[in-house]
């Protein structure tokens, strides 16, 4: 029987492709890919650009400003579907390709699917070379596409026309699949995506991708139940993979039952209620008070759906310091569940959490906790209440504390601060206030800098997948593309972008994309003038600081005059958006409460003083400090380091 064929472009093709591709789970079914993020160039907006002209389907084409912009949005987007729904990304070649290898490690890193169509040189060579083609003499078939490499899950590119078809369906393998889901790039060459080809009409019948949730086998989940009926404190710590399996009611009723307390990453947060008995926040160098302490005594750490990463771990220091300590981790990543010489569980978290249960309730088991829980848990609610409390009145803080740096320092940074800027809120009263009056499902988006501490252990919900935290790359410039990709999943919500002047800097381009759709975020810029982080832990082991403030040259060559005054509500108002300033706690409530009546996207300029964030609750992060060094202060803190790696584990 003759095969039917249709015959098109490869770019008609690949339109037509996304437009068929579903993804079923749990027995819903729906369309896995909604859109496409463009920015055109003369790499493919006669190719895929004319398709999309001509028939896009249900495909919705969105105008990126910067191809690592319109990325990262897409990255959130997916973040916020729970990895059910996807936003695809093109763009030209050279500039334009290498502008998203930096999204591409970050959805890799944070195991999210993007789906990228970089255009590359002429397959042909005819032209060779063309404008924005990188020219690698080793090797002449070597273009900016290859950069992608290192960074995606999935790389291939379409030189012949019926090629399209292995490389668009090895690349929904890799973006439906939980355990090694990440960024998949389909590199296209300007003349391939012109070129046309007889397809077979079957290329383009409905796919559904059923997302399977795989148990642990047997063995395994006879390990993980011997293990955890042996433990009297075992802790549960929620990663990213309990939000994306939407195992978050299992996992309470798993930790009611034994009673288990249940910390939480930065990607597992939100996962499941702030406000459920036996949550104690987050875990690690983010972490908090409850979850941190109760590590002490832990004998066995059960991560589900976790990396395992530093910030988690406390870099394998003393955080548990249970000489006994052992590790279970349940994921569907073989790869991840064999991290720390753990005993692995690979499956599913919500059906192989189910399994264990099930073992377990047959033994009558219970963890040894008594009132422990509920203890720790009061004298944190404690500490967070004082800690969102703080607020500056021109004599200091009294008895409030945040970061360990040179007192002197501390005090004469505040005070150019506020000679400067005027600004005296206090970065954990802000936080406080923007959580006060948001909406209690309004969504956060946040990435890097001070802010993912303090929101990670004081930013409190009980919606559902309302934290969006990028913290696998922490990668500066996700917050206000990250807000869009958010809001575009999410209509009806709220949605804040909490962001440090530093990282608002570095990326702000697709606010004009959030003003032309039409839809209202409101970004909140914590303006400290500095890399606040960054100089925080540059000055907390006694290097100084160097080239983190956002201060004046002065005649000595040094960066160390007067602080930069910077306009940001201005900034969102040449956008588009409604600027608001907030130097103090009552201006920046005010500010908040004005915005909320609004229908534009708005940005608030939080004038926040440096120096007032929280800080770290009996954890450590390690960095490679100098070991030698003229200034003491840097080899006492050095002294520190070495002193922890003492105690620190290796796996």
């Amino acid at each position: 029987m003759e095969t039917k064929r249709i015959r098109m472009t490869v770019g008609q093709a690949i339109v037509k492709f996304l437009n068929q591709q579903y993804v079923e789970m749990d027995g819903v079914e729906e369309p896995f890919v909604d859109g496409i993020f463009a920015i055109f160039g003369h790499g493919m907006c006669v190719g895929l650009g004319q398709a999309l002209q001509e028939d896009p389907g249900h495909l919705r084409v969105y105008q990126g400003r910067n191809e690592q912009g319109m990325a990262h949005a897409a990255i959130s987007y997916a973040k916020q579907t729970n990895r059910r729904r996807i936003i695809a990304c093109t763009s030209s070649i050279g500039p334009g390709a290498a502008n998203m290898v930096t999204a591409a490690l970050t959805a890799t890193i944070n195991n999210l699917p993007l789906l990228l169509f970089p255009s590359d040189s002429f397959a042909t060579r005819q032209p060779d070379p063309v404008l924005q083609q990188l020219e690698a003499p080793e090797s002449i078939s070597i273009t900016a596409s290859d950069c992608f490499k290192p960074v995606a899950r999935y790389w291939d590119r379409i030189t012949r026309p019926e090629q399209t078809m292995t490389a668009l369906i090895n690349a929904m393998r890799v973006l439906t699949d939980p355990a090694n889901c990440g960024t998949a790039v389909v590199s296209m060459p300007q003349d391939v995506e012109g070129e046309t080809w007889d397809f077979p009409e079957y290329f383009f019948r409905k796919r559904v991708h059923h997302i399977a949730r795989h148990v642990a086998d047997d063995y395994e989940i006879e390990q993980a139940v011997r293990m955890i009926s042996e433990a009297k404190k075992p802790m549960l710590i929620a990663g990213g993979g309990v939000r994306y399996s939407e195992a978050g009611q299992t996992v309470m009723d798993f930790a009611k039952e034994f009673n288990i307390p249940v910390a939480q990453t930065q990607a597992g947060h939100s996962a499941l209620p702030d406000s459920f008995e036996l949550a104690v926040g987050g875990i690690g160098v983010t972490g908090g008070l409850a979850a941190n302490e109760l590590c002490k005594d832990c004998d066995l750490a059960i991560g589900v759906g976790t990396r395992f990463n530093d910030f988690v771990t406390g870099s394998k220091w003393v955080l548990f310091q249970n000489t006994d300590l052992k590790v279970l981790a349940i994921n569907t990543s073989s790869f991840h569940a064999q991290k720390l010489d753990a005993c692995s569980c690979v499956g599913d978290a919500k059906v192989t959490l189910k399994a264990i249960g099930a073992e377990l309730r047959k033994k009558g088991y219970k963890s040894a906790y008594t009132t422990e829980i509920a203890e720790v848990k009061e004298r944190w609610a404690a500490e967070q209440k004082r800690v969102l409390g703080v607020q500056y009145h021109g004599e200091g803080f009294g008895e409030g504390k945040f970061v360990p740096c040179v007192p002197s320092w501390t005090e004469k940074i505040m005070n150019d601060y506020v000679r400067d800027i005027g600004g005296m809120i206090t970065e954990n009263n802000g936080v406080s206030i923007v959580r006060e009056v948001a909406d209690k499902d309004a969504i956060v988006v946040a990435a890097a800098g001070s802010l993912p501490a303090d929101l990670e252990r004081l930013w409190l919900t009980d919606a559902k997948d309302s934290y969006n935290m990028e913290y696998g790359a922490s990668c500066m410039g996700y917050e206000v593309a990250g807000a869009l990709g958010s809001k575009l999943a999410c209509p009806d919500k709220e949605v804040y972008a909490l962001v440090g002047d530093g990282s608002f800097m570095m990326l702000n381009s697709e606010m004009p994309t959030i003003v032309q759709e039409g839809v209202k975020i409101t970004i909140v810029v914590f303006d400290n003038a500095a890399f606040g982080c960054i100089n925080n832990l540059q000055m907390g082991n006694g290097v100084g600081s160097l080239a983190t403030e956002m201060r004046h040259r002065t005649e000595s060559g040094k960066l160390d005059g007067t602080y930069c005054y910077t306009d940001f509500a201005k900034v969102g108002e040449g956008y588009g958006f409604r600027g608001f300033t907030a130097k103090t706690p009552e201006e920046l409530r005010n500010a908040l409460e004005e915005a909320k009546k609004e229908t534009r996207p708005c940005l608030i300029d939080a004038k926040v003083l440096p120096k007032t964030m929280a800080e770290g609750y009996n954890s450590w992060w390690h960095i490679g400090l100098a070991s030698t060094a003229k200034d003491p202060a840097v080899l006492e803190a050095r002294k520190r380091i070495d002193d922890h790696l003492a105690e620190a584990r290796v796996y």
